[in-house]
């Protein structure tokens, strides 16, 4: 991941762990986190699970229903999905991609006190 980081041209983003719970020397930041997300993007297989709000799989014979927590996928016009996220240091985070007339715009909150503050318009 710190590879491809320095080939995006990205100095604020040091990844230690794969998980990204709080960690030493772990960071980035809401501009360079809108950067990875654009480049993700360009992968049509991460852009269609991203982008799906339920996705049901089966585990030994039983359905499980696989929920995105992302809550403006599906309530918000034009949002195609991305990541929510949370811990103690980053506080409760959001990525979010809308695409509207052929605009994509890409939203990074970090360090929200609540869901709700997060995902506040």
């Amino acid at each position: 991941m710190n590879k491809k980081t320095q080939e995006l041209g990205l100095t604020n983003t040091n990844f230690i762990t794969p998980h990204g719970l709080d960690e030493k020397d772990h960071y980035t930041t809401a501009y360079e986190l809108a950067i990875i997300t654009d480049y993700a993007l360009k992968n049509k297989t991460f852009a269609k699970i991203v982008s799906t709000k339920t996705y049901e799989i089966n585990i030994n014979g039983h359905t499980k229903s696989l929920s995105n927590t992302n809550e403006l996928l599906g309530n918000l016009n034009g949002v195609d999905g991305i990541k929510t996220g949370f811990t103690n240091g980053a506080g409760r985070c959001l990525v979010t991609s809308t695409t509207r007339n052929g605009h994509q715009i890409i939203c990074v909150v970090l360090g929200s006190d609540t869901k709700k503050i997060r995902t506040r318009r």
